[in-house]
This record gives C-alpha cells, structure tokens and sequence, in this order.
C-alpha cells in the first residue's frame, strides 16, 4: 500500500504534465503537417498565454474568464502572425522559417521580460480542494486539466478523423496543389490551423501556470519537451504526439522517484536518442509522401 501511495501520484503527475505537453506539440505537429514550418516560436505562443491570462486575472479576479480570453486572444494573434509573417514566406526555402520562427521567439521572449520583468509570477489555483482515494490525497485541479486536455486532444482526433474539414486539412497537407485545384482555399486552411496552434498553446500556458507558474523562458523548458514528442512520436501524427508526450512524461515522472529531477530531465533524452536509432522518422510516422 505504501508503494501505491507514492507510485500512484506520481504516474498521475506524469498523465498531467503528459497531457499539458501533448497541447502545445498538438499545435507543433498540426503546423508542421499541415504549413511544412517547423515553429520555434511555438513555445513563446505558450508562455504568452500564460501572461495573458496573469493580467486577465489581475484585473477580473476569475480564472475561467481569463482562461477563455487568452486562448481566443492568443489565437487571434495567431492569425496575425500567419497572415502577416509566414504567408509571404510560402514557396521560398524552408530556412526563411527557422530564422523567422527562430527570431520571433527572441522578440516575444524579450517583449515579455520587458513588460513584465524577470520575476517568477503566481497564479493562484482556481480549484483548491483535495480528493481522497486509495489511501492517497489529491489536487482537482490537477485532476481538471487531466480531464480538460482529455476533452480538447479527443475533440482533435474526433475533427481530424470524422468530419468534413478534418479531411480537407489532410488532403491540402497531403497535397497542395490537387486540393487547390479542386477548388479548396488552402491559405484559409493555413490560417485556421496555425491559429488552432496557437490557441491550444495558450490554452496548455494558462492550465499550468498556477502549478509552474508565470516566467519569460518558460516557453523555452516547455518547447524542448515539445520538439522531443513531435520527433519521438513522428513528424505530423496527431496520435504520435499524444502517445509520445504520456510516454516522455511519465519516463520523467517516475525516474524522479530513485533520482534527482534534473537527471531525471536529462534521461529523457535518452528517449529521443533511443528513438532516433531504432525508428528514426517516429513511432507513429506517417509513410505518405507530401507533394506541392
């Protein structure tokens, strides 16, 4: 019983942290299959939701509320970005991403240690009661965001799976050209699923922030981890980068119980090492080739 006591937390941990990541590599691989960018700003789209919804709650004192503005804020900036930024970059050498994505991080990064400074913000827990079973005692609220990625990750597969759209944005990733010949308006698919990235980042930013709190670099700690399901899971599977993020997380997790937490962050590199040499293009890559 006392092993259940501590082991049971701990994969629990895990399954959050787990879903919180699989979130923001979502947004990550959708963006990726669908626009062929890989995003390094993709991790200041998290942290900038974490900072706007610490101002909305500064101001309304209600969680919800500013959980719901920063994600349909954050998505809307989203758009922005796609429209603005990367949607001159269509067509020319994939480089131009990396240094675009790649500078816009930098920018978001500093812009956030500017008008907020350096320090480490709190965000109150929303929900501050304790649930009770198998010996063990345990937060809601972590219980509610294992419940809410749940919800939004299933509702993803649900889209990309079942309906109309969800087909539509396979058939543009998987070729561009036909699809635009038959008539399908690929730019407004590429500005539908960059904001969908978005906004799934902002939405994983503002779950944790009461747990990880609010910083500048957090986007960075949260990336790396991001980078490591997208390449682990497969480049562009939805299923790859969920699977991959409940594996890295509880790999994390339950090292943590016999060494320290750093190490623990380290061995799971050792994941992406073992990856790359035994299925190099992921555990659930996709073997289509993408044409346009």
């Amino acid at each position: 019983m006392e092993l259940i006591t501590i082991l049971l937390p701990q994969l629990l941990h895990g399954l959050v942290w787990g879903m919180a990541i699989a979130l923001i590599a979502l947004g990550l691989t959708i963006v990726f299959g669908m626009l062929d960018v890989v995003n390094f700003a993709h991790g200041e789209l998290y942290m900038l939701g974490a900072y706007f919804g610490y101002v909305i709650i500064q101001v309304s004192h209600n969680f919800w509320l500013a959980l719901c503005i920063s994600v349909v804020g954050m998505g809307c900036i989203g758009i922005i970005i796609e429209v603005v930024l990367f949607r001159p970059l269509y067509g020319r050498d994939s480089s131009f991403h990396l240094l675009l994505t790649f500078g816009l991080g930098i920018i978001f990064r500093e812009i956030a240690r500017l008008v907020w400074g350096g320090n480490t913000l709190r965000v109150d827990m929303p929900i501050s009661a304790t649930v009770n079973f198998m010996d063990m005692t345990y937060p809601v609220y972590r219980l509610f965001i294992l419940g809410i990625s749940i919800l939004f990750i299933g509702g993803i597969i649900y889209i990309f799976n079942k309906t109309e759209i969800g087909s539509t944005i396979k058939a543009a990733a998987y070729d561009r050209q036909m699809a635009s010949s038959l008539g399908i308006d690929v730019r407004k698919l590429y500005t539908i699923v960059f904001c969908g990235g978005a906004a799934l980042a902002a939405l994983s930013g503002v779950l944790m922030s009461p747990i990880y709190f609010v910083y500048p670099t957090m986007g960075i700690d949260a990336i790396l981890r991001a980078f490591i399901v997208v390449i682990v899971g497969g480049m562009g599977s939805v299923f790859g980068a969920v699977a991959a993020s409940i594996i890295i997380a509880e790999v994390e997790s339950l090292l943590s119980l016999i060494i320290s937490p750093t190490m623990a962050e380290t061995m799971v590199f050792g994941v992406l090492i073992a990856s790359m040499i035994l299925k190099p293009d992921g555990l659930f890559s996709k073997t289509g080739k993408r044409e346009g």
